[in-house]
């Protein structure tokens, strides 16, 4: 078995590796939202039509959202340390492309190769996490801290995005990355020397995730085809995103090689986890989408600025990455993911109300409780979602949750994007939006708390 293999030196390293994967994690949530900020730098730098130009942004996301349960099977199969290795250089090495590309279809051909980076390195970062930290109790701490890592690098990003832009030029929002990247590759194969190599048994058939990729990927497109102002698009990708799965749910019944092994899905407290964690995340980016819009047109906030007046939600994050550990000890991850939800509710209606002042002031309480909310969601539907998985399915069941996450981050922004209306200025009715989808959130982790022996054999 997978866990027998993991010695007790790697063990002993696990919070050293937790601060390995975390690096790459911050890298990967910057990296999110850095090259936002930078693309009027880039568009008139290469050249970009303002048709091409969303392909940037697109390219990645399409890659990465597509790829990530498949990606985390291969992390099964030919062991997540290598998977996580192979991904991370894939990502640098991409990276470098982006920075030195001096036409368009470059510039967005490496940056659909840093989406399949992406893709194979996030689900792995959970699988390690899973496999090392075998205590219920400090495994619960190290998604705390991972939950925290991703939500405050997205935040990183927007700021990192100005200043580079502003003191540098927006080729060094990808050359960033390398020395990251080269430290991860250096230090994390040393400290998990003893972890499992992969199993042979697992086996990976090709029709499952093709017809996965394409549903994901065809999802993702549609639901940002509502946030961009394309109904009709939006609607036939939907269309195909759900043949397309429907498709996969028959191959995975009949095929000898499921994609998602049999079982991982059958728990309700998994299922239910899912769905919290991708209507958690649609929140979350629906008001990043429209408070950041609503900083810059409505207070006069230039880009860096705007990005700094997220320092509060930034406190937020930190006070629950110290107090995750103790609050899932006192109330336990199923009742603590049903009270979170509701708390990233109040935030999102403080926020609104905030709006309505119409001042930034205004707006402090309700990013503080907000970044509380989020930061204690995502790391409890994380712990709930691989809670009880074997080590040698720990890369799908990462893969699921990550998968999970950008599904809901496509659905913030449809959310947004229609509520916001043509003029983009109903910035209390999106972030209402937001708090019906934590709202809904909250719902399913109710289902959470029903008494589970979870399966993922």
């Amino acid at each position: 078995m997978a866990e027998a293999a993991t010695t007790e030196a790697v063990l002993a390293h696990r919070w050293k590796i937790l601060g390995v994967v975390c690096l790459v994690q911050f890298m990967l949530m910057v990296d999110d939202t850095v090259v936002n900020v930078a693309l009027p730098s880039i568009q008139s730098s290469l050249g970009f039509t303002p048709a091409a130009l969303p392909w940037v942004v697109n390219a990645y996301v399409l890659a990465f959202g597509g790829l990530l349960v498949a990606a985390g099977r291969i992390g099964d199969r030919v062991g997540l340390v290598r998977t996580f290795v192979a991904g991370t250089a894939l990502f640098a090495v991409a990276s470098l492309a982006c920075g030195v590309a001096q036409e368009p279809w470059q510039l967005v051909a490496a940056r659909f190769v840093q989406g399949i980076g992406s893709a194979l390195t996030s689900p792995t970062v959970l699988g390690l996490i899973t496999v090392v930290f075998r205590d219920p109790g400090e495994r619960g701490r190290a998604f705390g801290i991972w939950g925290g890592v991703a939500v405050t690098g997205g935040l990183s990003g927007v700021v990192l995005g100005g200043l580079i832009t502003g003191l540098l030029e927006w080729r060094w929002v990808f050359f960033i990355n390398l020395p990251v990247a080269a430290a991860a590759l250096v230090l994390l194969p040393l400290l998990t020397r003893g972890v499992a190599g992969g199993g042979r048994s697992v086996r990976i058939g090709l029709v499952g995730p093709v017809l996965l990729t394409g549903a994901v990927a065809a999802a993702v497109y549609g639901l940002l085809g509502f946030a961009e102002g394309h109904p009709l698009r939006a609607l036939g990708f939907l269309g195909l995103a759900l043949v397309l799965f429907g498709l996969f749910v028959l191959t995975e019944k009949r095929g000898s090689a499921p994609l998602v092994p049999a079982g991982l899905l059958s728990s309700p407290v998994r299922v239910a986890a899912l769905v919290s964690g991708v209507l958690a995340t649609g929140a979350l980016f629906g008001v990043f989408f429209t408070l950041t819009l609503q900083l810059q047109r409505s207070l006069g906030f230039g880009p860096v600025l705007a990005g700094l007046a997220y320092v509060p939600f930034a406190v937020g994050s930190f006070v629950s990455i110290r107090a995750g550990a103790s609050l899932g000890q006192r109330f336990g991850p199923p009742r603590l993911l049903v009270l979170a939800t509701l708390v990233v509710a109040g935030g999102g209606l403080l926020l609104a109300g905030g709006v309505v002042l119409g001042s930034y002031w205004a707006l402090l309480p309700g990013l503080i409780v907000f970044g509380f909310g989020v930061s204690t969601v995502l790391p409890v539907t994380a712990q709930l979602a691989v809670a009880g998985v074997p080590p040698e399915n720990a890369g799908v069941a990462g893969g699921l949750v990550t998968s999970a996450q950008q599904l809901g981050g496509a659905v913030g922004l449809a959310v947004g994007g229609v509520l916001l209306g043509a003029a983009g200025d109903r910035h209390s009715l999106a972030l209402g939006g937001a708090v019906v989808l934590a709202l809904v959130g909250a719902v399913a982790a109710l289902r959470t708390r029903v008494v589970d022996a979870p399966s993922g054999a």
